[in-house]
């Protein structure tokens, strides 16, 4: 591996690790759906007008933005603030990896190697082994909407590959349009329009 990729891992992993954090931030300041509906419209204004339309069908647009979008982050958003550390959230999202797999078994035909399934069997452990301690030690609900996030991300992953888009960061930017007035929507009806006007 060049020194280049592996900077590269770890700028990821770092990225991913501070976004759970600025999430818990942000919500301190805003209701978790609100706040997840503004996510997605900063990433989608301005770039859905910079880049051009991906070239799938809209159902495949829909359906990831629906799942990925209002499923879950509206799942991680709400479990986070309902007492999920970003840190658990952080690891506990990682089996999607998992639900991915299953999914791809049962729908796309994709038979894991025995390697990837004595994988998935360590992580399904490291989950339990958190599931014990987060329900000794705060909020079971808040653990269990992490969970949900996680297997509708495993969900949205087999829809994108269903979908194939040939340009992955246009397909993502239009994706990002669609979640934002269901969860406008559903944090109106939830949290309430007083809720919403006074974090605003």
């Amino acid at each position: 591996m060049r020194p280049s990729h592996l900077f590269l891992a770890v700028l990821v992993a770092a990225v991913w690790g501070v976004n759970f954090t600025v999430i818990e931030i942000g919500l301190g300041h805003f209701p978790p759906l609100l706040f997840s509906a503004l996510r997605f419209l900063a990433a989608a204004l301005p770039a859905v007008f910079l880049v051009g339309r991906p070239k799938v069908a809209w159902k495949w647009i829909a359906a990831v933005g629906l799942v990925l979008g209002v499923a879950k982050f509206g799942l991680v958003f709400v479990g986070m603030d309902a007492g999920m550390p970003a840190g658990l959230s952080s690891l506990v999202l990682q089996i999607q990896a998992v639900f991915t797999a299953v999914i791809a078994a049962a729908v796309l035909r994709e038979r894991p190697s025995r390697v990837q399934a004595l994988g998935m069997l360590v992580a399904l452990a490291g989950i339990g082994v958190a599931a014990v301690d987060e329900g000794t030690s705060g909020p079971l609900g808040a653990f269990l909407m992490v969970v949900g996030a996680a297997a509708a991300w495993g969900v949205s992953n087999v829809l994108t590959r269903r979908a194939s888009p040939p340009d992955a960061l246009n397909f993502m930017v239009w994706v990002s349009t669609v979640p934002v007035l269901p969860l406008l929507a559903l944090s109106l009806l939830t949290e309430g329009p007083a809720e919403d006007l006074a974090a605003l």
